[in-house]
């Protein structure tokens, strides 16, 4: 017998009490056996706690009451779950009117339409309203609620926003079909609901009047300038937590000479980084010698490339002083850079989406729009190294080219400080796991940047550290530091990157 298809559900079994089992339910109820849900509801042998119970159980119980029953509303854009405790459903001719009240959620019921065309079948019977249907749902503008009870539509600005959304990861053939199902389904809801969703899709395909919106996304997007929403979130998260720290200046001094051969190396570890791998010796001749491997030419120029921008006195301390600047000089550090990679369209913003493991960067269409907004959401930070950061942060979720974005970041976040005579920041090889770290910590919402500050700080520090007046003092120094080694291995091994001083 297989014993772990017979073990008993940790959430017990739904019981509804009758005539015949109430006396037995409620003695299991006081023994502990049963936990009671809502008068006349019951899970029995349930292990988990009376919230899990619950939610585990709600599609049933919605079924046995209110059979048929389509979730909608604000729980429709929310995937069909509770929101903030609380499940919206319809029903055509609802048996109860009342609330329902269970451990950690609350169905709320409505009269109106069963399912409909384009609804999605659930668990139990149940429907989940389509995606037209649950725009017009939403537009729908009522009082306020009673105290204590969550709103039931989420509004026309949400609806605008789920709009964008629709857009943004269907184009135009999603709102068509949006359109069409709509069609489908508006006699059964108020005409201005319905028109108020119907202009604005139609609006997204550039075939309607102008438009009254709430939603800043749907406005930047219907006048050709999207943005991404979760990037601008991040980054302003970043921003804010960034003002709490205390800022640490660490002025480059000693004069020119003591930073002469930096710029080399920033730019020797950053393509490293990249996976553009010389030995040190040979980007020297190629950085410094103008010296072209014949089997490497394209590699050969982005190193050299990286180094004509870092060395620069003009062009490594250039900060953008507007949105459109920074737009400006994005094409021109990548054309520069990328001069020798046609293939890589040099001085032009993506057109195809781009990925680092499966995760997804800003749209194509949501670059400028992204960059533009997220260079404003930097305004309120003052810091050298805190802007250098952000920067940081905002050209890598973005991603504007095709190639080159990491080093192009990197080049970026360094005019920050090299404009304020602060010292620049080198990730070398070994440290460079620590630094992708810090970065993916952000993408995946382990915090609010926490992790990217603190390594980026302690790359400042230690860079500053470095004597790199000659390159024969840096190199031993590097070497002393375990800079050159794989991350990995270093990593496998215990090394770490060293302070030498």
């Amino acid at each position: 017998m297989n014993v772990a298809q017979n073990a008993p559900h940790p959430a017990g079994r739904l019981v509804f009490a009758t005539a015949t089992n109430r006396a037995s339910l409620s003695r299991r109820h006081k023994s502990g056996r049963a936990i009671r849900l809502a008068p006349g509801l019951y899970a029995v042998d349930a292990t988990l706690p009376p919230q899990k119970v619950a939610h585990h159980h709600r599609f049933a119980v919605v079924a046995h009451i209110w059979p048929g029953a389509v979730i909608c509303d604000r729980s429709a854009l929310n995937g069909g779950e509770p929101v903030d405790g609380w499940l919206f459903i319809c029903h055509p001719e609802p048996p109860r009117a009342a609330d329902l009240s269970l451990p950690g959620l609350t169905v709320s019921v409505r009269l109106g339409p069963g399912a409909l065309p384009g609804d999605m079948s659930m668990p139990e019977g149940l429907h989940l309203s389509g995606p037209a249907r649950g725009l017009v749902e939403n537009a729908m503008s009522r009082g306020r609620p009673r105290e204590g009870k969550p709103r039931r539509y989420a509004g026309l600005g949400a609806v605008e926003d789920r709009m964008d959304e629709e857009a943004r990861t269907g184009g135009a053939g999603r709102i068509r079909r949006l359109l069409a199902q709509l069609d489908v389904v508006s006699g059964y809801f108020g005409e201005r609901q319905v028109e108020d969703v119907r202009s604005r899709l139609a609006a997204l395909l550039g075939t309607a009047a102008d438009t009254r919106l709430t939603s800043t996304r749907l406005a930047a997007r219907l006048a050709g300038d999207p943005y991404d929403e979760h990037r601008l979130d991040m980054l302003e998260r970043l921003a804010r937590y960034l003002q709490t720290v205390a800022p640490v200046p660490r002025p480059a001094v000693g004069g020119s000479t003591r930073w002469e051969w930096l710029p080399f190396f920033e730019s020797y570890f950053s393509n490293f980084i990249e996976g553009t791998q010389f030995g040190v010796e040979e980007a020297r001749r190629i950085a410094i010698d103008g010296e072209v491997p014949a089997a490497r030419p394209q590699d050969a120029h982005d190193v050299a490339a990286t180094y004509r921008i870092a060395s620069d006195p003009v062009l490594s301390r250039t900060v953008p002083a507007s949105a459109d600047q920074l737009l400006e000089l994005l094409v021109e550090r990548h054309s520069t850079l990328m001069a020798a990679r046609d293939d890589k369209r040099p001085g032009q913003f993506k057109l195809v989406q781009n990925y680092a493991g499966g995760y997804a960067f800003v749209a194509p269409e949501m670059v400028r729009g992204t960059l533009a907004r997220g260079f404003d959401a930097l305004a309120p930070l003052t810091d050298p190294l805190h802007r250098a950061v952000a920067v940081m942060l905002l050209l890598t979720e973005v991603h504007p080219f095709d190639d080159g974005n990491g080093r192009i970041a990197r080049l970026f976040a360094n005019a920050e400080l090299a404009a304020a005579g602060q010292v620049r920041i080198i990730v070398p090889t070994v440290y460079r796991n620590n630094y992708l770290a810090g970065l993916v910590g952000v993408s995946n919402g382990a915090g609010d940047g926490q992790t990217l500050y603190s390594v980026l700080d302690f790359a400042q520090r230690w860079t500053a550290t470095i004597d790199w007046s000659s390159y024969e003092r840096a190199d031993a120094e590097l070497r002393s530091a375990n800079a050159y080694l794989d991350a990995g291995v270093a990593e496998s091994s215990g090394i770490r990157l060293r302070l030498t001083t």
